[in-house]
């Protein structure tokens, strides 16, 4: 027997550059089933078999569908017990798709018994039929047009921010923008990031770094993970009714999803240019041999950074120990910052040396690669095996600031004093540092009657490293200023002042160097089941384990000094969860989960260094979705549910020091008996298909969050007689999170297409313990939940801080691979780059010059918006927390980016 299947083939089209989709990675399978006059057959069993098992039965009008069928390649069949059983394997469901399963007249002439025909059209767009808020992303694609950070990517999706290190927007390596040590991590709906759940296929990602104070927790950095080796990922804004894990799921989750099987051997390489001069490149292969099909990808960024590399007049001047020879008594650094704005600060330098030069640079490498295997072992049992991997690599580089120099009298060099110079600090004198990942995956899938079960596994670690010479090395300089010669060491009692004019010297400088490490070892094991019973419920249970800790290692070799987190400092979580769903009649579908986790940390006991404790964080919760179809083109969705967030690792962990007293005395404990964060949130939307081509994605949310992690100073008793203020983080009484998504689109293969989305949060302090305002000083510090007082929190526990983002398109296709757009992006007040609401533009152009061959465009931030300003790279830069109360920074602001034009050459076969 033969199925014969025939596609009409979609073109695909995306609105470019963005590969967002208001809907999931999920598909809606509609048909009939028909004999060969066109009457429709009754109770026909029809099954989709592949990334899940789905199996319905033809309605009295001949018609089945499946909702929410996860993109993939799957088997179909059809049995009908009259006329007989056909399959077909390789059905590749890339979006809504429209099947007639038309069963044919016999013919005994013919040799080949064909049964029945098969044809499939595209249901246009996209809409959401999952309970869940969802929006998918495309990292792969996006990579392929040439961009190399997941900032942008997220940043287009309502509700959602992308920023860096958790606390304060500190960022310890670099604050290039573009650069691959630019911290990533996500905040979903007005959460932070330890609150925004990452998972890989369901089982939870951790990872730390030298960009995230190397303390797991707080947020998974996603720099290290290469975009061009991730097909698929869903935002899930809000509660979810079958989110993978509640575990860090106050805002939502980011789920991202290995390559899966492949349909057909396709081949893709990109080449582009970088925003400094760089070279990006992009290469896949996917291949289907048989019963093995593989995704192959590399990728490359090769850049100068913004200022290449060059020799520079140090700002920060160290003091050499000899110059000529000569003991040197004095003349390093010797000034201070005369603005407090810092951005455009002057430091004045006074009766010391400057010397030139140092190398100093911004140059990057980074290389990355994946490799997907999948074995089918029989026709009901796969294997798959899913690799990826960076490594980056640079040399540190500094602040460009000016120099107010002031040397001492006598003096007649090149550099004028008093002149306003620009000078750059090269921290470390050009410190290199390195940083790799690795992530292996291995899944073993079993289709047991309408049943699949998964075992898998994770193994997920990263690597950074820092080594630099504080001093620079010994040389020749030009050295301008004045210093003091040391004439009988080592007791100095006589000197003699030297004055340099811009002559060339031999300095000689004390070797002292540092060396910063540190990994990250995630382990996570997943095994699940899930079912059909009968064609309208689902039920299913998974159990995931999940292990990571963050062992650092700092040194300066010249002094022996040295401290390591012991690799025993760890964190564990166990999480099983329940799910069961039921299509109550062809309009309505329930999901309800119930999830139970728990967290234990493994961490120094602060009240005794010498011993160890386990805080254990156990948590219970349900979860509730519902989907009401009104039409084929209208979904009313509606989830309900609670949240869970384990404390950051670093706020269990550290030094307890004996209290320092003034007119009072203060200190900062480690509190090992914080409670998790408890939340319960809802979100009500809805998805509408105007038309063929256009949908509206429209939703509400609000969530309660409970026992807030926050780091307070309270008044708890007296010491030697003086009032004793202990700082520790504590919890919060009640916090909220409210706000609302829209997205709107229409999108064709060919004429005018246009795209505008808007997020608008807020979040607010509720109510707060008691003791909340003793400080003695300032009030409670701002570490985590950004409250300042007298900026964002009016006292009354009443002040909300909204947030904005928002983004649009509007373009013309005259086919698939030929279109021109203009895309504003808005940054509301509050964004995480710490500057005023602005609005940011690009340009994109797509033009094929055969068939195989594409040229892409993006002109990037065209009005140059806050994309020029390099004053302020280096480290301790400010890269901005994701947050809708974002802290006021005003001293600093990240660069957005610079004002480029992106030009890809892809070549697809």
């Amino acid at each position: 027997m033969l199925l014969c299947v025939f596609f009409q083939h979609t073109v695909g089209a995306q609105i470019a550059p963005g590969v967002q989709q208001s809907a999931a990675q999920t598909a809606t399978v509609t048909g009939t089933v028909v004999r060969s006059d066109g009457t429709p057959v009754i109770g026909a069993d029809v099954q989709l078999i592949g990334s899940a098992v789905l199996s319905t039965k033809s309605d009295a009008h001949g018609v089945f569908d499946f909702t929410g069928v996860p993109y993939g390649v799957y088997k179909i069949v059809a049995i009908v017990a009259t006329l007989g059983m056909a399959s077909r394997e390789n059905l590749a469901v890339r979006g809504d798709i429209t099947a007639v399963i038309q069963y044919v007249a016999q013919s005994n002439t013919s040799r080949l018994k064909e049964i029945a025909r098969v044809s499939t059209r595209s249901s246009g767009a996209s809409i959401n039929v999952t309970p869940a808020s969802i929006a998918s992303i495309s990292p792969s694609d996006y990579a392929f047009q040439g961009n190399t950070s997941w900032r942008e990517l997220l940043d287009r999706i309502p509700g959602v921010t992308v920023g860096g290190y958790l606390e304060g927007g500190q960022n310890g390596a670099q604050a290039i923008p573009e650069g691959p040590f630019n911290p990533i991590t996500i905040s979903i709906n007005g959460a932070l990031p330890y609150e925004t759940s990452v998972t890989l296929d369901g089982m939870p990602l951790a990872n730390s770094s030298i960009s995230v104070s190397s303390c797991v927790g707080s947020g998974v950095d996603l720099s290290y993970l290469p975009m061009s080796t991730f097909d698929t990922a869903d935002v899930v804004r809000g509660p979810g009714a079958d989110a993978p894990s509640i575990v860090d799921s106050i805002g939502g989750s980011f789920v991202l999803h290995a390559p899966g099987q492949v349909d057909h051997n396709q081949f893709e390489l990109s080449v582009s240019n970088d925003p400094y001069g760089g070279i990006v490149s992009n290469a896949r292969a996917k291949l289907r041999l048989g019963r093995l099909s593989a995704t192959i990808a590399y990728g490359a960024n090769n850049s100068p950074g913004p200022f290449g590399s060059q020799n520079v007049i140090p700002g920060f001047t160290s003091t050499p120990s000899m110059v000529n020879s000569q003991f040197v008594l004095n003349g390093g650094f010797a000034g201070f910052i005369s603005n407090p704005n810092y951005l455009n600060s002057t430091y004045q330098i006074r009766d010391s040396l400057l010397y030139c030069c140092v190398s100093f640079g911004t140059a990057w490498t980074q290389h990355n690669g994946a490799i997907a295997l999948s074995y089918a072992i029989t026709p009901s049992i796969t294997a798959q095996i899913f690799y990826t991997g960076s490594s980056s690599l640079m040399q540190q580089p500094g602040n460009e600031f000016s120099v107010d120099f002031t040397p001492a009298a006598g003096y007649s060099g090149s550099i004028s004093p008093g002149a306003s110079n620009r000078y750059i600090y090269v921290f470390g004198q050009g410190a290199t540092i390195k940083q790799a990942s690795s992530l292996l995956e291995e899944k073993l899938t079993a289709y047991l009657g309408r049943g699949v079960v998964r075992l898998a596994a994770l193994q997920n670690n990263s690597f950074d490293q820092e080594f630099a010479p504080l001093e620079p090395t010994n040389g020749q300089y030009t050295l301008w200023g004045s210093a003091t010669y040391c004439n009988n060491p080592p007791s100095c009692s006589s000197s003699t002042p030297a004055i340099f004019n811009g002559t060339t010297e031999s300095l000689t400088f004390s070797p002292f160097d540092y060396d910063t490490e540190s990994w990250t070892n995630n382990r996570d094991l997943l095994a699940s089941y899930a079912t059909q019973l009968g064609s309208r419920m689902s039920l299913g249970a998974s159990y995931v384990t999940s292990y990571y800790n963050a062992p650092s290692w700092f040194r300066y070799p010249q002094i022996n000094f040295g401290r390591s987190q012991s690799s025993a400092v760890s964190e564990r979580t166990n999480e099983v969860r329940v799910h069961a769903g039921a299509e109550v009649s062809d309009r309505l579908s329930l999901d309800v989960s119930w999830y139970t986790a728990q967290g234990t940390y493994h961490v120094i006991n602060p009240a005794s260094p010498t011993t160890w404790t386990d805080s254990v964080f156990p948590y219970s919760a349900p979860r509730f979705g519902a989907v009401w179809h009104t039409s084929r083109d209208i979904a009313i969705r509606a989830a309900a549910g609670g949240g869970y967030a384990l404390p950051p690792l670093n706020y269990l962990i550290g030094t307890n020091g004996a209290p320092s007293c003034g007119t009072y005395c203060a200190i900062t404990l480690t509190n090992v008996n914080l409670t998790p964060e408890r939340s319960f949130g809802f979100d009500l939307g809805t998805d509408i298909r105007f038309h063929h081509d256009t949908v509206l994605s429209l939703d509400f949310y609000h969530t309660n969050l409970y026992g807030q992690f926050f780091q307070a100073t309270n008044l708890t008793g007296t010491y030697t007689g003086l009032p004793l203020y202990t700082t520790q983080y504590n919890n919060l009484a009640q916090s909220r999170f409210e706000g609302v998504n829209i997205d709107i689109r229409h999108d064709v293969s060919k004429g005018l297409y246009w795209h505008g989305a808007l997020g608008l949060t807020r979040a607010y302090a509720v109510s707060v313990p008691a003791g909340f305002y003793d400080s003695p000083v300032t009030g409670p510090s701002s570490v985590n939940t950004y409250i300042v007082p007298g900026i964002n929190f009016d006292g009354q526990f009443q002040s909300t801080v909204p947030y904005a983002n928002g983004t649009a398109q509007l373009g013309y296709r005259w086919s698939p691979e030929k279109y021109v757009d203009l895309s504003p992006t808005y940054y509301g007040n509050n964004n995480s780059y710490f500057r005023p609401a602005f609005l940011e533009f690009d340009a994109h152009v797509g033009y094929s010059l055969t068939k195989n061959i594409s040229l892409l465009a993006t002109f990037r931030n065209i009005t140059g918006i806050y994309g020029q300003n390099y004053q302020y790279i280096s480290s301790d830069s400010i890269v901005g927390a994701p947050t809708v109360a974002g802290i006021p920074y005003a001293l600093f602001g990240m660069p957005f980016g610079p004002r480029s034009l992106i030009v890809t050459a892809y070549f697809k076969y």
